[in-house]
């Protein structure tokens, strides 16, 4: 079976919805998706994995 891809926008609703809510079992239940996965996805978002991602170098190069 293969498994399944989240966007991060969904990803991302699904924690909001959580978090104001308090009750991942009810949103894990409304989008047919396990608790352990909603917990996992909000430790994520709070730890800022869902940010923007950075660019690797951030360096300036300077005209010669």
């Amino acid at each position: 079976m293969k498994r399944a891809s989240y966007s991060k926008e969904f990803k991302v609703k699904v924690v909001k919805e959580a978090i104001e809510s308090g009750n991942k079992s009810l949103i894990a239940r409304r989008y047919v998706l396990s608790v352990g996965l909603v917990h996992r996805w909000v430790v994520e978002y709070q730890s800022g994995k869902f940010q923007k991602r950075r660019l690797r170098n951030n360096i300036a190069f300077e005209e010669s």
